[in-house]
């Protein structure tokens, strides 16, 4: 009977080196990804005064310049002064907005808030991305004649269902 094991016989480590060599790189990927998703728990606690007030927050709403594109025009409302609409020209497609008019509402809004950089860009529902792009190019920048001046240079887009519903009355 031969012996499973002779003497002298050289055992052959390529396999195992090999598995070794192609696990650490993974091994050290997962320690990556798993030191990605540490949270800091030593932050101190929150205490009743340092939570904004509800005053605040209403504060900073009436400085809030909001555009909501609805399927029938936009509807902006800038904190204090009120709620306006801009009807579609005609029957409202992404060409028939009154992007014009809407430039006019955000540069009486932007003389009206000169430090406020953000504007609210809320579409609603099935509202083509052309009329969104358009809203954007209204509410950044205006001018005439090759001069452009900044209005709200950082547009931000929400969703217009989470929009909250506009106050009821006039401007």
């Amino acid at each position: 009977m031969r012996a499973r094991n002779p003497v002298g016989a050289e055992l052959d480590l390529t396999p195992v080196l090999s598995t070794i060599v192609h696990i650490i790189p993974i091994a050290l990927i997962a320690v990556r990804f798993v030191t990605l998703h540490e949270h800091r728990l030593d932050s101190p606690p929150l205490v009743a005064e340092e939570a904004p007030s509800q005053q605040l927050a209403d504060e900073q709403d009436k400085e809030r310049v909001v555009v909501r594109i609805l399927a029938t025009g936009f509807e902006v409302r800038g904190g204090d002064a009120g709620e306006s609409t801009v009807p579609c020209v005609a029957p409202c497609a992404p060409e028939n907005y009154d992007y014009e008019a809407l430039n006019v509402l955000m540069v009486s809004a932007h003389a009206r808030y000169p430090n406020v950089r953000q504007v609210v860009v809320a579409p609603d529902a099935g509202i083509p991305y052309q009329t969104i792009i358009g809203v954007f190019d209204a509410v950044t920048e205006t001018g005439s004649s090759g001069v452009r001046k900044p209005l709200f240079p950082e547009p931000v887009l929400v969703d217009g269902a989470d929009a909250r519903p506009a106050p009821t009355g006039g401007p």
